[in-house]
């Protein structure tokens, strides 16, 4: 698939994306929505089903929303707050320690470059990439399993790891359109294109998909 035929249909995508009623949307208005708490809320997503990670940043957030209130909860709260995520007791003691780190160095405040937060130990490419993008509208995507996935499926890259897609997405398109990328194919990925039982036959861009386009041939 060519560039501009993908840019299309991710305008098409876009047009739709308020009918979805995807679990990754459902973090739009659930808690405050700061740098911060995107930080913390994406820390706690990692081998986690959104459902789960939705409900221990509602009752973690409840309890602290800025990195002194999370010291002061201290770590044993955080991780009773946020269990049962994956690793809750390692991801109670991240907060912790990113917490600490964002006071020390950036007097309380999550710092807007790749650079910088991708200096504190706990957080890497993917989770910077989410906070630039959802935090700060920043014109890069964060290459999670359903981003990856989905622009192998259309044809867009031939890559084999997310991070090979996330160098040829770069390069591929125009920082205006890589805002917003993740959130939008995230979603997509949720509702319709699923991995297992995708909802082909409702699919908005389905004449320009090879799979769906197998499947009535």
């Amino acid at each position: 698939m060519d560039r501009a035929t993908f840019l299309l249909l991710l305008d098409r995508l876009r047009r739709e994306y308020p009918r979805w009623d995807a679990p990754a949307k459902s973090f739009e208005n659930a808690y405050e929505r700061t740098p911060y708490t995107i930080l913390v809320s994406t820390l706690l997503s990692f081998q986690t089903r959104d459902e789960v990670t939705l409900q221990a940043a509602k009752r973690l957030f409840a309890l602290a929303r800025t990195p002194q209130e999370m010291l002061d909860l201290g770590q044993e709260r955080i991780a009773e707050a946020i269990y049962p995520v994956g690793f809750w007791r390692k991801k109670a003691a991240s907060i912790v320690q990113v917490s600490r780190v964002l006071l020390d160095r950036y007097e309380g405040e999550v710092p807007s470059t790749l650079e910088e937060l991708t200096s504190m130990k706990g957080i890497g490419p993917k989770t910077a990439k989410i906070v630039l993008e959802h935090a700060f509208g920043a014109p890069v995507v964060a290459v999670d399993t359903h981003v990856h996935r989905i622009v192998n499926l259309l044809g867009l890259v031939r890559t084999s790891t997310p991070e090979q897609t996330d160098r040829e997405l770069s390069r591929l398109l125009p920082p205006d359109e890589l805002k917003g990328l993740n959130k939008l194919l995230v979603s997509f990925g949720q509702v319709l294109c699923r991995p297992r039982k995708p909802k082909c036959e409702i699919c908005p861009i389905r004449e320009k998909c090879p799979v769906a386009r197998s499947d009535v041939q």
